[in-house]
């Protein structure tokens, strides 16, 4: 009997990464990501069930670390403004990829099918807001945004004002005119709408 290793498991994400970046999501199976690893499928599948939860699991390594960035450049940054800005930025980056917006249309697909939907949201989304929203509380706590809700859903409502002009253009298939947008100018008007609502008077 084969002992699984953490080392292996990373291996497999490593190359499927490779594969569904050079592929796509549709096109990429478990038999090229068993060939390029020199190993067999049911190695694959001894770590993994599927290749949707493979994707899943790469996807979600490379938001980790895009979050990390994204949110050590908001706590570092001075002025509110210009720091939601340049987060608004990096998430559009992120989430405007070929590869997150296939992910996402995976889990709305499988949402009623099997757990990869529920999966996706807690450790990916759910982290974000849980993230921005106390980012957002501390702001509320030195007086410098409005308490006129909780922290939580104003970062429910910020990240839905950074998205509105783009994403779910993408989901739908108009990937042409978004590829083309201003992501600066999108996230500086989500800002500007967010601090109209929240900003403390004197901001």
């Amino acid at each position: 009997m084969r002992v699984k290793t953490e080392a292996k498991r990373q291996a497999i994400l490593d190359i499927a990464s490779e594969v569904f970046r050079e592929l796509g999501f549709e096109a990429a199976s478990m038999s090229e990501i068993a060939a390029r690893l020199g190993g067999s499928k049911t190695t694959l599948y001894s770590y993994f069930k599927s290749k949707e939860e493979i994707f899943l699991e790469v996807l979600l390594a490379s938001g980790e670390r895009h979050g990390k960035a994204a949110f050590l450049e908001l706590e570092e940054s001075g002025d509110i403004r210009l720091g939601l800005l340049e987060f608004g930025v990096r998430h559009l980056e992120f989430i405007t990829r070929p590869e997150p917006l296939a992910m996402l249309r995976l889990a709305i697909a499988e949402g009623n099918r099997s757990d990869l939907g529920r999966q996706f949201y807690e450790r990916g989304p759910a982290v974000m807001l849980a993230e921005l929203s106390t980012y957002l509380q501390t702001l509320i706590e030195r007086k410098l945004l409005r308490d006129r809700t909780d922290a939580k859903t104003m970062a429910l409502q910020l990240k839905a004002l950074y998205e509105a002009e783009v994403v779910e253009r993408q989901l739908f298939g108009d990937a042409g005119k978004p590829l083309v947008l201003d992501l600066r100018s999108i996230s500086e008007r989500a800002v500007d709408v967010f601090l109209a609502a929240y900003a403390a008077a004197e901001h």
